[in-house]
């Protein structure tokens, strides 16, 4: 039940890195003459070297969210003890990332941290009285690209600019009354598809394979266990899928010269149910059944993310000079928040509403150059 695939990084830069990789394929291609039987016999210099990353940006980025959720922790947790059953709770949220990208010959690197600061409605620990918990996330992200791995065009098709292999690793950790961390693998196929001229941008679907594995202090205890054994609180989840969405649009062929400055960043991601993640044996020390127990609170249910932002480049519009700092607005949509099952007794009637979270927010990034 962890963050995901939180915001990629992938947006007006893939079709930034074409440009690029295109530039350095035909300076590379200059370089051989096809004119050396007409030119004296003085070598001509050699051709420059292509750069080992054709694209390579780092930038870090603040964001922040204006109705932030935790599934299961109620209102009122920041001053009554395990907050007030039945009462929802949504809170602000800081969110601090680093993240680079490149493009090099044979594929993308996508690699992305951030630290997530909570209000104090979700407490440390859960603890009444203490300062918002605090997560730290991240994953890193390679898609090689078919193409470039074999030397040829056989993936560039009338729908597909190219397809490659996706394959990414996720980690994160959380000081919230849970104590919980996770991490996630994620592989398959990802296709870069062909837009109309008249749109430009880029569009992305990837469908991969998914495994997640947990710790959490919620489904552990000391001597519950067969035989008076304690429970670690580990999750093994069933493999499911994991389908990943990425697109750019930029507004300027739409909307004039004027909107060149801006796109709209989609990101958008559909995890199938993956268990609960407990044993057997585990279950039934644990209490499986009832409104409230463990197998009604921890059985997944399909999670649906969408991210929608509006990014302008602000350095361009002030100082002539793009791609150094953007500002965007922005707006969130998450169902069953990391596979939570929103009709479940935690979800519903305990902390009612903290499983589907639907928030606005802005932000902004500085890419060092």
């Amino acid at each position: 039940m962890k963050r995901q695939g939180a915001i990629v990084k992938e947006n007006s830069l893939r079709s930034m890195a074409k440009a690029f990789a295109f530039a350095a394929f035909v300076a590379a291609a200059a370089g051989g003459s096809a004119y050396a039987a007409d030119l004296p016999m003085k070598a001509p210099p050699p051709p420059k070297p292509v750069p080992f990353f054709f694209v390579n940006d780092t930038s870090v980025s603040f964001t922040y969210f204006f109705d932030y959720l935790d599934p299961g922790v109620s209102g009122s947790s920041n001053t009554v003890p395990g907050g007030i059953a039945g009462q929802s709770n949504a809170f602000g949220m800081a969110q601090g990332s680093l993240d680079h990208f490149d493009l090099w010959e044979y594929g993308a690197t996508l690699i992305h941290t951030e630290v997530n600061q909570y209000s104090d409605h979700a407490p440390i620990g859960g603890l009444a009285g203490a300062a918002g918990e605090r997560e730290f996330f991240g994953f890193a992200q390679e898609t090689l690209s078919l193409d470039a791995l074999t030397h040829s065009k056989a993936f560039t098709t009338p729908i597909t600019n190219d397809v490659g292999l996706l394959m990414r690793v996720t980690a994160g950790t959380d000081n919230h009354a849970l104590a919980e961390e996770t991490t996630q693998y994620a592989v398959g196929p990802n296709f870069d598809f062909v837009l109309p001229k008249i749109l430009g941008g880029s569009m992305q679907w990837a469908i991969t394979a998914y495994k997640e594995f947990t710790h959490s202090s919620f489904d552990s205890c000391a001597a519950c266990g067969p035989g008076g054994t304690p429970i670690g609180g580990n999750r093994d989840f069933e493999w499911t899928y994991k389908i990943f969405e990425f697109n750019v649009l930029p507004l300027g062929p739409l909307l004039g010269s004027w909107a060149d400055p801006a796109h709209i960043v989609n990101i958008a991601s559909l995890t199938g149910p993956k268990g609960t993640g407990i044993s057997t044996a585990d279950c039934l020390a644990l209490g499986c059944f009832g409104a409230a127990g463990t197998f009604n609170n921890n059985e997944t249910k399909a999670e649906l993310f969408e991210d929608v932002r509006l990014s302008v480049d602000t350095s361009k519009i002030f100082w002539g000079k793009p791609g150094i700092w953007d500002t965007y607005v922005g707006y969130r949509y998450w169902e069953n928040m990391y596979g939570t099952n929103h009709n479940a007794a935690l979800f519903s009637t305990i902390a009612p509403g903290t499983s589907v979270m639907s928030t606005a927010y802005l932000g902004t990034t500085y890419h060092f150059k």
